[in-house]
């Protein structure tokens, strides 16, 4: 399912970055950090490196190549998850804001382009009763909405532990 529709690809990948990289980051938690920045920045490259539409349809028609793009996305997003859990609050909340943003920008290129952007799933949609562009939008809003809810509880989590400290310091 997730060669023929995008939508389906996208979830995977949120699946890769979102759920699988916190959760190896949270077993396997940094020792020694550096700035959130370098790891934030390599995890961005990648991401949107493989969602170029000649390296993604690359990845889809070589297998070592969609491999290599299945542990990219999963070796940055663990990076940069460890180095996010093992950073102060409030840099960590920027990086959480930064990877959303940077996530929410593919999600509007991919939710409101006029044509679909990849050719690998140009006639894959249609046993699925769906066009490309439909898939692509769907993918888009997958990658909005349910794709920021990880962040979103992270950071909120984040938020709260500011707030208490904050009260605790004033009170």
């Amino acid at each position: 399912m997730s060669v023929s529709l995008f939508s389906a690809r996208a979830v995977h990948h949120l699946l890769l970055a979102s759920v699988a990289a916190p959760l190896f980051a949270t077993a396997f938690p940094a020792r020694r950090i550096g700035p959130l920045a370098l790891p934030f920045i390599l995890a961005t490259l990648v991401f949107w490196i493989w969602h170029l539409p000649a390296f993604y349809d690359l990845a889809l028609a070589r297998s070592d190549l969609y491999w290599l793009m299945q542990a990219s996305l999963l070796g940055s997003g663990v990076l940069f998850w460890r180095t996010l859990f093992a950073s102060e609050a409030v840099p960590a909340m920027l990086g959480l804001v930064g990877a959303m943003a940077q996530m929410g920008l593919l999600a509007a290129i991919l939710t409101f382009a006029p044509e679909p952007v990849y050719a690998s799933h140009l006639f894959t949609t249609l046993p699925w009763n769906i066009t490309a562009l439909g898939d692509q939008q769907l993918a888009g809003l997958v990658m909005w909405v349910p794709g920021m809810v990880p962040y979103a509880v992270v950071f909120a989590l984040l938020a709260r532990r500011v707030w208490q400290r904050n009260a605790a310091f004033a009170g």
